[in-house]
């Protein structure tokens, strides 16, 4: 049901791109505002409640300090690095978030064993490869304003570095897909349907990321699909309804949103949306994405720590 919505949701922003991409700029930009807003910063503001339940069997009352200390130190050296070294920060994040991305897609038993991080790799970079190829000059326009001047050399690099990786991932990418569908052939009942649909899916982003501007298709992509899948599974986790859930992340939504407006407000003093702008979001996005990326990433190793903590053999002659 999820991955219908989205399948519709695509090809309506990729039927606005096409057919009525001035008139249903405002549209557009509000939908994806309110997306934003209800999804995507509520799937980060949710990083603490995910940090918790692995980190706090390992380092006990200490998780929260190492918690923060660590997040906010990660987000201080990738804001430095776009002005020290916005090529490799770039190179790294975009990376990053392809790695990030591909872990948490649908995970199906398909080709070779020893390709499949391959491939989720792959599938999860698509929102990063697709308009790096089919948008090259709208994606460097974004990262010359993002990135301090006399860096333009290295950020061509960047460009020619992922460009390049973009080529290869989308062959690697498109194989995954063929030899899911040629699976789903020979499959029947709901797992056929499950395999299509995917496919359905995976074809209609890329179609998106094709024909929409990147500063449209990503949001859809991270807020209506990555976000969304994010948050259910934490709720699972957790056992909490929706307005539970909801009502546990609302403070920190909430501060994260007037956050955001106020700097807009005091740094653009009501100018709307310039390279100051986007700048300032995109070296925002990526200072809060990279720690949860890397929270992510690190926290499997503390849950097997964890539970080797839990099956270790009692010493001999301590009470059962």
């Amino acid at each position: 049901m999820h991955a219908a919505s989205v399948i519709l949701l695509s090809w309506a922003m990729i039927g606005a791109a096409c057919f009525f991409s001035q008139a249903m700029a405002g549209f557009t930009a509000g939908i994806l505002a309110v997306l934003v807003a209800m999804v995507g910063l509520p799937h980060g503001a949710a990083d603490h409640r995910f940090a918790r339940s692995r980190l706090e069997p390992v380092l006990g009352m200490a998780w929260m300090p190492v918690f923060l200390a660590g997040y906010l130190a990660v987000a201080v050296v990738v804001v430095c690095g776009w002005f020290v070294a916005p090529a490799v920060t770039i190179t790294g994040f975009f990376l990053a978030s392809a790695w990030h991305f591909g872990q948490e897609e649908p995970r199906f038993l398909i080709g070779p064993r020893m390709l499949r991080p391959v491939f989720r790799f792959a599938r999860g970079g698509l929102v990063i490869w697709t308009p790096l190829v089919f948008h090259a000059r709208e994606v460097a326009a974004i990262l010359s304003v993002s990135t301090p001047g006399g860096f333009g050399p290295a950020i061509d690099s960047a460009m020619s570095l992922l460009t390049g990786c973009s080529w290869i991932m989308l062959a690697i990418a498109a194989t995954a897909w063929g030899l899911q569908g040629l699976a789903a052939s020979g499959r029947t009942g709901r797992m056929r349907r499950v395999l299509l649909a995917d496919n359905a899916l995976v074809a209609s982003l890329v179609t998106l990321f094709a024909v929409a501007s990147p500063l449209v298709s990503f949001p859809v992509y991270f807020c209506a699909w990555h976000s969304a899948r994010g948050l259910k599974r934490l709720r699972i986790e957790l056992g909490e309804s929706w307005p539970e859930l909801a009502r546990s992340l609302a403070p920190l939504t909430a501060g994260a949103i007037a956050l955001v407006g106020l700097a807009a407000w005091l740094v653009l003093g009501g100018a709307g949306w310039n390279g100051m702008l986007i700048r300032a979001t995109f070296i925002g996005l990526s200072a809060v994405a990279m720690p949860h990326l890397l929270l992510h990433g690190v926290a499997p190793l503390f849950k097997a720590s964890a539970r080797r903590r839990t099956t270790q053999p009692l010493p001999c002659g301590s009470p059962a």
